[in-house]
């Protein structure tokens, strides 16, 4: 019978593919699009005083198409962001029940989507609405919506197939049955949860959802479909008809990948992903090496320095790990330095991706608290230009104490430096003219992450450094992150929601405000919190699942917003070099091949100290983040 049910995932997962292969691909189109109309819009606007009025709903089309054109392609890929801490650790037998219980949940709750925003659909069709500028039909987007969705169910449905036969193949009817059983649990959770004693109390109902999504999210339940689907079965609950909630599920999703502020997670991504594929990184790290490759641990430090310039164009942390090891490894190892040092520094001087603008961590930050998006990436610059220095005295101390860790590199004369500079100082001037922009007010975030898009896309192609097949790769991988990303936001949505009917959030900062405890054991509670929680899920997904439950408690305690996010964002990163996740760490020793991840770890601990020694630097001078954005906002 296994066989029969293997063959049948095999075909369906084919079928599978096909389709979401198409709807991908309209996805990876339309996110090459999104910043061209942004962009025609700010050169209209700045040099020629007419604005391209339309632009701004041609962008939530495309981002529309870009969120559920991908959605399949990513289940069939295996790529939904989830927890990685106990599902991994499952025996082979076990991981197939628990991945049938999930994915199969996720089905049933995509099915009543993909029907509740076909019905949405139907409805805008029947009333004729269209869009204000365009005057297109919105129904258009809204049913591909839906079909964007459907594709993902099928995906779901040939994986469920899968993990059946091969559970049937391992002789595992325990574990088969219970997979089944934890699916029904899964699936009629609102009835059950109807009926607990507590359940008219939303406050509590708000508390036990909270708790059971969390319980999920640990047993690797992937976190979009974990918050859309509590947030759906809590609100259920919480109305005496299902009708607010099914509403909800037609027209949430929707909302959320219409939404222009959005827009501005592709712009960055694109940006980073072209400025990656065109190998910038290169010129930056030959550029500090020549400065200053001649210091104790040279080649280290120029590491550093390296990911500082990355960051700014990157916005995300792993991607400058990664990209700035395909460079300074092969330089390290022929230099003789140790391989576990070498990548330790490496994974570390990833983290400053994230806090050195622009940065898709305070990007989310800014979409979950409403706190200005320009005001965080300044206030980033301070604490990030820090850090950098603190991982470079890091380096320059033990490459003094212990030279055979990392040698001095060679001297070069100041014509070569010089010259150097001339690779880098183009894109110098694009970022300075994105962030600028943004600082004063020429244009915003989302048409400053087109801008920098583009401009990058224009410097590569000038100087001959992205291929197409570089370029469609920088496509797909923008693509494929956004719908990721994206299908979070539509479980913070849906969730947020939910919180707002209980009052949860609100409730616990009357808690704690009345709780009294001093600002500095507040602030403790926070950084072990953050701490704990970095060891077991990875940045974006930790800003989304937390904020809108605790933002709240942070504003009552009354921490500044700004000088939060700066701290939250470090917090956070300290878990992408610290175990057992430590994506960071996995990601460089991946890319070394023959470094064993125990021995980078060994040589992450002082830079991790430097992140902590930072942390207290910002509470007891918190001026070091909030005094730029207070000089120039």
């Amino acid at each position: 019978m296994y066989q029969s049910l293997h063959r049948l995932a095999e075909v369906s997962g084919k079928c599978s593919l096909f389709i979401n292969k198409k709807l991908f691909f309209l996805s990876c189109l339309c996110a090459g699009l999104m910043a061209v109309p942004t962009t025609i819009d700010v050169i209209g606007s700045l040099l020629f005083h007419k604005a391209l009025t339309c632009s701004t709903e041609l962008v939530e089309f495309l981002q529309v198409v870009v969120l559920f054109g991908g959605l399949g392609y990513v289940h069939d890929k295996r790529a939904h962001v989830y927890v990685e801490m106990i599902l991994d650790k499952m025996s082979e037998k076990w991981r197939p029940a628990f991945r049938l219980a999930f994915i199969g949940a996720a089905a049933v709750l995509f099915m009543i989507m993909a029907w509740q925003l076909f019905l949405t659909g139907l409805d805008r069709f029947a009333s004729g609405e269209v869009s204000y500028d365009l005057q297109i039909p919105e129904y258009i987007f809204v049913l591909f919506a839906a079909l964007g969705t459907l594709a993902a169910v099928v995906s779901f449905l040939s994986d469920i197939i899968g993990e059946i036969a091969s559970l049937l193949e391992k002789k595992a009817l325990p574990e088969l049955l219970f997979g089944l059983a934890f699916l029904a649990v899964i699936v009629s959770a609102p009835w059950w949860i109807a009926s607990l004693p507590f359940a008219a109390d939303k406050l509590l109902l708000g508390a036990f959802c909270m708790a059971a999504m969390l319980t999920l999210l640990l047993l690797g339940m992937p976190i979009g479909v974990a918050m859309l689907l509590m947030g759906f079965v809590g609100l259920l609950v919480a109305f005496p008809t299902p009708r607010p909630a099914l509403a909800l599920l037609g027209s949430a999703p929707y909302t959320t990948g219409a939404t222009y502020l959005y827009s501005v997670v592709p712009m960055f991504i694109l940006m980073g992903e072209l400025a990656m594929y065109s190998g910038i990184s290169r010129d930056l790290f030959n550029t500090a090496n020549m400065w200053l490759g001649r210091l104790p641990g040279g080649l280290a430090v120029a590491t550093v320095s390296g990911c500082a310039g990355f960051a700014a164009v990157s916005g995300d942390s792993m991607a400058t790990a990664v990209t700035m090891s395909s460079v300074a490894l092969p330089e390290m190892r022929a230099k003789n330095y140790d391989p576990g040092f070498s990548c330790a520094t490496l994974a570390a001087g990833g983290t400053l991706g994230i806090l050195i603008p622009p940065s898709t961590g305070f990007i989310f930050y800014s979409l979950v608290t409403e706190v200005s998006i320009g005001k965080l990436f300044v206030a980033g610059i301070v604490p990030g230009l820090l850090l950098a220095a603190l991982f470079i005295l890091v380096v320059l101390i033990f490459a003094s104490r212990y030279p055979e860790l990392a040698p001095r590199g060679q001297v070069y004369s100041w014509p070569e430096k010089m010259k150097s500079l001339t690779g880098v100082l183009p894109m110098i001037l694009l970022i300075t003219l994105v962030l600028g922009g943004i600082l004063f007010g020429f244009f915003s975030p989302n048409q400053g992450g087109a801008v920098g898009a583009v401009g990058t896309l224009v410097f590569a192609m000038c100087r001959r450094r992205i291929s197409w097949e570089n370029f469609k790769k920088a496509l797909i991988s923008t693509a494929f992150v956004t719908s990721k990303m994206m299908l979070i936001l539509v479980g913070v949505g849906v969730l947020g929601n939910f919180f707002a009917a209980t009052r949860l959030p609100f409730s616990l900062a009357e808690l704690v405000a009345e709780l009294g405890a001093s600002h500095f054991t507040m602030f403790v509670a926070i950084v072990v919190a953050y701490i704990i929680l970095g060891c077991m899920m990875n940045v974006i997904p930790m800003v989304l699942l937390t904020l809108p439950a605790i933002y709240p408690s942070i504003e009552a305690i009354g921490f500044d917003g700004v000088w939060f996010g700066v701290v939250c964002v470090v917090l956070m990163e300290m878990g992408q070099i610290t175990p057992p996740v430590g994506i960071n760490v996995f990601a460089i020793s991946s890319a070394a091949g023959d470094v064993p991840m125990a021995r980078i770890f060994r040589h992450i601990v002082p830079y991790f100290l430097a992140m902590m020694l930072l942390v207290f630097l910002l509470y007891l001078f918190p001026g070091l983040a909030t005094w730029l954005p207070g000089l120039l906002f």
